[in-house]
């Protein structure tokens, strides 16, 4: 009865470490920490798409890679890339990043799947 007691105990114990280690410590930055705005470039300008990524967390944060996922009118996935975004994200600014061109109709799925933290700023 006691070793089934203590087998309870271990498995309860590494059933709470494991979720914690699931979760991001508190106060650290996830995808949903940025915001994505992308526009086409006016006509005028070589043919492009240009990016600003937002951060919303108080984490300075470098390498950031977006998955761009393009759709057509009808909503269907056309084609995907992942995108760097270069140099430093600071909280509370935009960052300028550049996609590749889409064609009329098509609009872009973006979000962020990675990044490296920096340091955490000081209100």
């Amino acid at each position: 009865m006691r070793r089934r007691a203590l087998l309870i105990a271990v498995a309860a114990f590494v059933a709470a470490a494991a979720s914690t280690r699931a979760q991001p410590p508190p106060g650290r930055p996830t995808a949903e920490s940025f915001r994505i705005e992308w526009v086409r470039r006016p006509p005028s300008m070589r043919p492009g798409v240009d990016g600003y990524i937002y951060n919303d967390s108080r984490w300075r944060v470098t390498n950031i890679r977006v998955r761009a996922v393009v759709v057509d009118a009808a909503g269907t996935p056309v084609r995907e890339s992942l995108v760097s975004v270069w140099g430093n994200a600071v909280p509370g600014t935009r960052t300028f990043f550049v996609l590749p061109s889409i064609g009329e109709g098509e609009i872009y799925q973006l979000t962020v799947v990675t990044f490296d933290l920096i340091s955490e700023q000081t209100p």
